[in-house]
């Protein structure tokens, strides 16, 4: 009678190439370490760099110049912070285009969108990394509206007054972060950083000159910077219908555009 036991089967052993290649799952990307990505990319380049310090410097510029050219009476915070922003205004959706065509004007679109294939959500990134960067130069400007209003009031004979600060930062930032999506909305749509930044400033600016002359009244239905300037002011006029139309034409609409094409633009 055989008193051995059959031992049990081997495990068949893995394949070299089959353990050497046996990885742990990938994670993805969380949306606000995109938008860190996106944040450092617009302050890593030279020209990112000086698009900020010339905003500034400008700001401090416009300042300057008010301190020095007070008229009598009263001085308000509101008066510096008009100086300081109205270059800022101008300047700041620069950044806002820049960050969503630098992809494709320093051909790093292959890169990127290889690490990140959901194009959509990388774009959604950079307009929140262009919003979050341009509100913190805001807020330097701001600081210098402080500064120069407490300068007036240590150095010159003129009273200060801070009346209706809350009403004015809110019209502020909002205007600006509108300004900002703008400009990466015409940035996603044509995707060329020149030409964006030339038909994002003559588009607007013709239809406010010639509009009127074409259609009256019913020209403030588009004129964008009218509506931003009374979003700014806190008062609509009694034209919420206008200003919500100009916001939908020259913001909201380039925007669902430019996210569209960008998720189907041929990547080289």
């Amino acid at each position: 009678m055989t008193t051995l036991t059959e031992a049990a089967p081997a495990a068949p052993a893995k394949h070299k190439a089959e353990a050497g290649t046996a990885l742990p799952p990938a994670r993805g990307q969380s949306f606000l370490k995109l938008v860190t990505v996106e944040l450092r990319k617009s302050l890593d380049t030279r020209s990112g760099r000086v698009l900020v310090a010339a905003i500034l410097l400008i700001a401090l510029a416009a300042m300057t110049w008010q301190i020095t050219h007070l008229g009598e009476g009263t001085v308000g915070f509101d008066a510096f912070l008009g100086a300081g922003t109205v270059g800022t205004m101008l300047i700041l959706p620069v950044i806002g285009v820049m960050a969503m065509t630098s992809e494709w004007t320093q051909r790093t679109a292959l890169t990127t969108f290889t690490l990140s294939p959901r194009r959509v959500r990388v774009q959604l990134a950079k307009f929140v990394s262009a919003v979050a960067l341009s509100a913190v130069v805001m807020s330097v400007v701001v600081a210098f509206g402080f500064v120069f209003t407490a300068l007036t009031s240590a150095l010159t004979d003129h009273a200060t007054t801070y009346a209706g600060l809350g009403g004015q930062l809110a019209g502020a930032y909002l205007t600006m972060a509108l300004n900002v999506v703008m400009g990466a909305a015409f940035g996603a749509v044509i995707a060329q950083t020149a030409v964006a930044i030339l038909v994002f400033f003559i588009a607007p600016t013709a239809w406010s000159l010639a509009g009127p002359a074409l259609f009256k009244d019913n020209a403030n239905y588009l004129d964008v910077f009218s509506a931003f300037g009374r979003i700014a002011e806190r008062d609509l006029h009694g034209m919420l219908p206008e200003t919500l139309t100009a916001i939908g034409v020259w913001v909201v609409l380039p925007t669902i555009v430019g996210l569209w094409l960008s998720s189907r633009r041929e990547v080289k």
